[in-house]
């Protein structure tokens, strides 16, 4: 099984170590890079080509982040998540963007390896 290439962008500490420390030894992802800032992010996404962005949500955003990074790489599944860690928005390289709800280990586990139930937007 391919491992799945995961760039993680300014996610809060609690939920960067869950995804850096505690997923990779359940399911077969490789964090291929850290950014606590989304500086020059579309480059990054373009260099690195990532199978998926876990990214954080900022104080006052929404899960609409993701498109200008669908924009830069077509290709890439966006996972958004929420500061609080209890809702997730997965913006899929095509097609309409799912929401999770009550966010847990589990949910975020099925999320990233695609078998998690969604519900559309």
């Amino acid at each position: 099984m391919a491992r799945l290439r995961t760039l993680v962008v300014t996610l809060s500490p609690l939920l960067r170590e869950l995804v850096t420390s505690v997923l990779p030894s359940q399911i077969s992802v490789d964090v291929i890079e850290v950014l606590e800032s989304r500086e020059g992010i579309a480059e990054r996404l373009r260099d690195l080509a990532p199978d998926l962005v876990l990214i954080g949500l900022l104080d006052g955003e929404t899960d609409a982040i993701a498109l200008p990074l669908l924009a830069a790489l077509p290709s890439v599944r966006i996972l958004v998540l929420a500061r609080n860690g209890e809702h997730a928005w997965l913006h899929p390289s095509h097609g309409r963007r799912a929401v999770l709800s009550n966010l847990s280990v589990q949910a975020l586990r099925e999320a990233m390896q695609g078998t998690a139930t969604w519900q559309v937007d």
